[in-house]
């Protein structure tokens, strides 16, 4: 089993629901968060969230699933982000974790 994460900016949500709709995820969770980028810490990650002290609101999804199913939402996000480019400021993370354990 995987744990997939998705990441992805307010305007995005729905675009992620559907790809989750599309990838028959049948049961995610997501929830509101509010991701700010400092200026002590600046990663290799460009475009992660936002540049200033305000923030910017985002959504993050997360679902456990077969390792097929979360390859098949990773291949569409990978689609989607490259089909948006250099017009897309904030651009649509996805993470695949093993579940080593579960109760």
């Amino acid at each position: 089993m995987k744990l997939l994460i998705i990441l992805s900016i307010e305007e995005y949500a729905n675009d992620v629901r559907k790809i989750l709709a599309r990838q028959k995820v049948p049961i995610y969770s997501e929830t509101e968060i509010h991701g700010f980028r400092t200026e002590a810490y600046q990663p290799d990650i460009s475009n992660w969230f936002a540049h200033d002290n305000h923030g910017i609101y985002s959504k993050l999804f997360f679902s456990i699933q077969d390792s097929n199913c979360v390859k098949h939402v990773l291949d569409e996000v990978r689609a989607y982000n490259e089909e948006a480019g250099d017009k897309q400021k904030n651009p649509v993370h996805a993470y695949q974790l093993e579940v080593e354990e579960s109760v």
